[in-house]
């Protein structure tokens, strides 16, 4: 079957490291609402944190953890979808930043992010909007001047600012074979930028378009990431005989 339902993020942890690697802390100590945002008669935006938090046993949407692969250094990111959709607010992009950190003082050698998001958090608005694009941007240019490779996996429905300013702004972009809604804006809204008789192709935001487009570096079955992304790593950070020999019978 080549379908592939959600994967936890723990479990995802799992796979690159089997042992569990070690989880960098959240950023704790920032508001979780600055913009005491509440609708009324809907649930407020704190219910809610509470909530998922308490039931996905995560404080962000993300979870990123350390350790070392096949002598490769590396800080894995993963989303978690059921995690408010895994959007990006204030809190989730200091995290981020903060593991930036950690992987400049580690010494590592490659920082990989396995996106699934609906992008910026509408709950923080223009504040999570400039946080994320803003500090993304900042922690990967961050990567890049400490010769840390940066590479992204991009799971269906992968969308929105993440998308542009997390995923397109790693070296390496891969997505899943099937990965479906990777897109800035779905369809509906898309739709209406196109010129007078433009019509949207049926694979819009599919993984195989964004190759055929040249949108990508690599269409790959989920299978296939793990050993895939060390042998790019090795041979990128001049560690290729290594590579090499572990292909060897």
């Amino acid at each position: 079957c080549t379908y592939y339902f959600d994967k936890p993020p723990r479990a995802i942890i799992k796979t690159f490291f089997p042992n569990g690697g070690t989880i960098i802390e959240p950023v704790t100590h920032l508001p979780d609402d600055p913009l005491n945002f509440n609708m009324p008669n809907l649930e407020s935006y704190k219910s809610k944190l509470a909530k998922v938090r308490k039931k996905e046993k995560q404080y962000t949407s993300i979870l990123i953890t350390k350790g070392e692969i096949e002598n490769l250094r590396v800080h894995l990111l993963v989303s978690n979808f059921k995690f408010l959709g895994g959007s990006w607010d204030t809190l989730t992009t200091e995290y981020f930043l903060k593991s930036v950190d950690d992987a400049i003082t580690y010494g590592c050698d490659v920082f990989v992010c396995i996106l699934k998001t609906g992008g910026v958090s509408m709950y923080h608005s223009a504040l999570g909007l400039n946080k994320v694009m803003a500090g993304s941007i900042i922690g990967m240019q961050k990567l890049k001047e400490n010769n840390i490779l940066t590479i992204a996996v991009g799971q269906s429905k992968t969308t929105g600012g993440v998308l542009s300013s997390v995923l397109y702004a790693c070296e390496l972009v891969i997505f899943e074979k099937g990965a479906h809604d990777l897109t800035f804006a779905g369809k509906r809204i898309s739709s209406r930028y196109l010129s007078p008789g433009e019509e949207i192709k049926s694979d819009f935001g599919t993984a195989e378009e964004k190759l055929r487009t040249g949108q990508a570096d690599l269409v790959l079955e989920r299978s296939e990431l793990k050993s895939t992304i060390c042998t790019l790593a090795k041979i990128i950070k001049k560690k290729e005989t290594l590579a090499e020999t572990e292909e060897k019978p």
